[in-house]
């Protein structure tokens, strides 16, 4: 007869499978939306209709992932602090660039495009904090999480230094440069953040399939040193 080694009841993994399956979903939307903005950005004759479809599914792509990490962090124990902070500090992240992006959008002008800076730039502070922050965690609690959780960091970067580079663009359309050169650096930086986007979905899929073996793992030991 063995021992448990546990009492405690197992975490509702199919609630943060969704979660993660959200983040990742997200992460490929958005990347693929910017792709479509490539196409159209710049060019005549785009139907309304692609318009407003390739910006809503930006705005899914940013709003998935928030709501999955989020999900993520409240189904973290009080032990796992680092990890509840790094989740909740980048969905604040991407719901601030949610707004930021609404702004370039929906307000073209300077002013809109001055408060827009502010919003990513608090933005990329909180969700590259927050990447750091699961970075340790995840390698912290399995060496074979760490080069995933480095993707992310570097895919959270990309994210928002692309966005940064098409506000700045847009900044410096009213003061320096011509319509042409605004849609080339637009197209870069949208570029750039497709391919964080690409790093980031990349990422959260490695630590998903990493931490459910491990907690399979886990369960099947508990299983073998029961009753």
């Amino acid at each position: 007869m063995g021992t448990k080694s546990s009492t405690k009841s197992p975490p509702d993994t199919k609630k943060a499978s969704k979660a993660w399956v959200l983040v990742v979903a997200g992460y490929s939307i958005a990347a693929v939306a910017l792709v479509a903005f490539l196409t159209i950005n710049g060019a005549s004759g785009i139907p309304t209709a692609a318009t407003i479809g390739t910006a809503a599914l930006i705005a899914i792509g940013l709003l998935l992932p928030a709501a999955g990490m989020l999900q993520l962090w409240m189904g973290l124990g009080p032990t796992e602090g680092a990890a509840k902070y790094g989740f909740s500090m980048q969905a604040f992240g991407f719901v601030a660039l949610f707004f930021g992006v609404v702004l370039i959008v929906a307000l073209p002008t300077l002013t809109a495009y001055l408060i827009s800076a502010l919003l990513v730039i608090t933005a990329s502070v909180s969700a590259i904090a927050g990447a750091v922050l699961l970075h340790r965690h995840f390698a912290k609690t399995n060496a074979s999480n760490r080069g995933g959780a480095a993707y992310l960091i570097l895919g959270t970067v990309l994210i928002f230094s692309g966005v940064g580079a098409i506000v700045g663009s847009n900044i410096a359309f009213e003061y320096l440069i011509s319509q042409v050169q605004n849609t080339v650096y637009v197209d870069i930086g949208a570029a750039v953040s497709a391919c964080g986007f690409v790093l980031a979905a990349y990422s959260f899929y490695i630590l998903h399939h990493h931490s459910s073996t491990c907690s399979i793992l886990e369960d099947s030991s508990i299983s073998e040193n029961g009753l």
